[in-house]
């Protein structure tokens, strides 16, 4: 079983967080990729990321997050339930 990785945090995870982003080119690629600065992380901890989440979401924009991309990527988090093993 996977752990929340937000420190301090004894809960398991429930949702893989993905960094994703759309670029709007003649291609319209898509970005998407687990975020390694927070790979996992529980529903508690991923609402207050949401709500505490500062920026607006679209393509090729910036949004600060408390727990993750903290490597400030451009584009979002998404996430995405653990697949159960």
């Amino acid at each position: 079983m996977r752990q929340c990785c937000v420190p301090g945090c004894n809960h398991p995870a429930e949702l893989e967080v993905i960094l994703y982003d759309f670029y709007l080119n003649d291609g319209g690629e898509v970005f998407s990729e687990q975020d390694s600065t927070c790979p996992y992380i529980c529903a508690e901890h991923a609402v207050k990321n949401e709500k505490q989440a500062e920026g607006v979401r679209e393509p090729r924009g910036s949004i600060v997050y408390p727990y993750t991309n903290q490597n400030e990527a451009n584009g979002f988090t998404i996430y995405r339930p653990v697949a159960s093993s």
